[in-house]
């Protein structure tokens, strides 16, 4: 269970450390706003369990199925920095279909607790393929940094990770090749 109350009393601790005036009126509700964002957004998924994916009968559809451009943030867990992007789940499905708007909500709930890009990729597919056992899927994601764009080198907005991971059909010859070429089409529209 997160203690709010705790979190806002270790940021005062921190803000004052850093040499910052809480009396100031622009920082004064600074430590409350952050035990909020911290325990009720940034990291919900920590008090919470993965949302259901509801799933309908597949009715003889064999092609992919591609959800795209479906935007993430998470915070990294070396800087508690964000890093955010967008993500491409592609499935062939079996005997199941998932519902459009319930991917979305998988990939915010693995993002909603300290992550790192290549951890968080895996999860996602793993929960996923767990629940709609698919005959293949993919996920590829690619994500800007701000340990990279804020911090350290400063690369600025543009540099970034992409990473991915495959399953089942989706590793036999040919098949990663045509999964990016569909996420191809969909970013150029």
């Amino acid at each position: 269970m997160i203690q709010k109350e705790k979190v806002k009393t270790l940021v005062s601790e921190l803000l004052t450390t850093l040499n910052l005036d809480l009396k100031n009126p622009s920082l004064r509700e600074t430590p409350e706003r952050m035990a909020r964002m911290f325990c009720d957004e940034v990291f919900s998924s920590l008090k919470e369990v993965p949302p259901v994916l509801t799933v309908f009968p597949n009715e003889g559809y064999d092609e992919i199925i591609m959800f795209d451009s479906i935007p993430y943030a998470s915070v990294c867990e070396h800087h508690f920095v964000f890093f955010n992007g967008l993500a491409y789940l592609l499935y062939i499905p079996d005997k199941l279909l998932v519902g459009a708007s319930k991917v979305a909500r998988l990939i915010d709930y693995f993002c909603r607790k300290p992550q790192i890009q290549e951890r968080l990729t895996m999860e996602i597919i793993n929960h996923f393929c767990s629940v709609v056992a698919p005959k293949g899927a993919m996920l590829v994601m690619r994500g800007s940094h701000g340990c990279m764009s804020f911090r350290g080198v400063k690369t600025g907005k543009d540099a970034g990770m992409v990473t991915s991971s495959l399953f089942g059909g989706f590793k036999n010859p040919g098949m990663e090749e045509k999964g990016l070429s569909l996420i191809q089409f969909a970013i150029m529209d």
